[in-house]
């Protein structure tokens, strides 16, 4: 009879252990790394050029120029997505095993209780997007202080997600929290912070400046829940594909394939390089005034007519500033016309003031 016992199912392998999977497979794939090091950003800047109706030459240095840029940029994207899972897969996953056919199980295998794991989890990474979302509402609506509004909302937040995960993960021969575990929780839930930030910031982006402020408030909330949903969905598709490589391997490659889709998709590669290429032409604003020196008297149709300041420019919407040359757009106008303005005629930039 003892020799009919199974073994006991091996434990989840650690996040270090699964970082050096993932760089043993960089050193050996160095070809297609540097493959798509090159083509994703060529591919994105091919759409940009095509789609945005924007005058760029393929074999031209403002390309050449940008690939750097878009690569560092595509880095971040990875590593972004990437913590994306990795982040609530580390609490997730403490104590995890594998089972018999390898795969990990990390949610309780009856549906009941699963559903209501999922549910208790899709609140604990949701609290710190809803404490930011509160903590900027404050500052603009109420006219509260965000020289301690954000400070105790980073508090509060850390101090809640830690509460809740501790209570979601509670056992009755684990009742107590350990420091260890408080530090952990807590670590996580300002890198779950960090996740919302990013998250209302890309929201952000949609929402025009006259838009009511509880809109605004409440398209941050269903952003924060959407990024909650996906992690979980995230680690539910880790769980399922687990006998395959560990869980931080799989996210690694994960982002990265969704980075080259996102990026050879014409729409999506086209807004995604518009977007890192305005970033850095205009420091994130999406209209600005540029101040010209006084011999720029090529770019009349661009003068703003006050009279008093004839070197100062409409709006304009800086599409890249490739080449020594920002190319341009004026701001809101159905005009898709692109100006082009050497960066040595510009002598000053500034964010076009509010409406109204």
């Amino acid at each position: 009879m003892q020799g009919s016992q199974l073994p006991p199912p091996p434990k989840v392998g650690t996040w270090r252990e699964d970082s050096k999977l993932i760089a043993r497979w960089i050193e050996r794939h160095p070809i297609i790394l540097g493959a798509l090091a090159f083509l994703l950003p060529s591919t994105g800047l091919y759409h940009f050029a095509t789609i945005g109706r924007v005058p760029l030459e393929i074999a031209s240095s403002d390309i050449i120029a940008a690939l750097p840029l878009l690569l560092g940029r595509i880095t971040f994207i990875v590593v972004v997505l990437s913590a994306l899972p990795i982040l609530p897969a580390l609490l997730m996953f403490e104590g995890a095993v594998r089972e018999p056919d390898g795969r990990v199980r990390v949610l309780p295998s009856a549906r009941r209780a699963r559903r209501r794991k999922v549910r208790q989890w899709l609140l604990a990474l949701a609290i710190p997007g809803f404490m930011i979302a509160g903590a900027l509402i404050g500052t603009v609506s109420f006219g509260l202080p965000d020289t301690w509004v954000i400070p105790l909302a980073i508090a509060i937040s850390s101090s809640t997600f830690a509460f809740t995960i501790h209570r979601i993960r509670r056992t009755p021969s684990k009742d107590t929290m350990a420091i260890d575990s408080i530090a952990l929780y807590m670590a996580a839930g300002v890198a779950q912070m960090m996740v919302a930030l990013i998250t209302m910031q890309l929201s952000l982006r949609f929402v025009s400046d006259s838009m009511n402020q509880w809109i605004v408030f409440g398209i941050l909330i269903v952003a924060t829940i959407l990024v909650a949903i996906l992690q979980v969905l995230l680690i539910r598709i880790i769980e399922l594909t687990s006998s395959h490589a560990g869980f931080v391997k799989q996210a690694f490659f994960g982002a990265l394939v969704a980075i080259s889709i996102a990026f050879t998709f014409p729409p999506s590669g086209a807004a995604l390089t518009a977007a890192v290429l305005r970033d850095s032409a205009s420091g994130g604003n999406r209209c600005v005034t540029l101040e010209l020196t006084r011999d720029a008297a090529d770019f009349a149709k661009l003068i703003a007519p006050s009279g008093v300041d004839e070197a100062k420019t409409v709006g304009l919407s800086l599409l890249s500033n490739l080449g020594g040359t920002y190319l341009a757009r004026k701001h809101g106008s159905p005009d898709d016309t692109v100006h082009r303005i050497p960066i040595a005629k510009v002598t000053g930039m500034k964010a076009c003031p509010e409406d109204g």
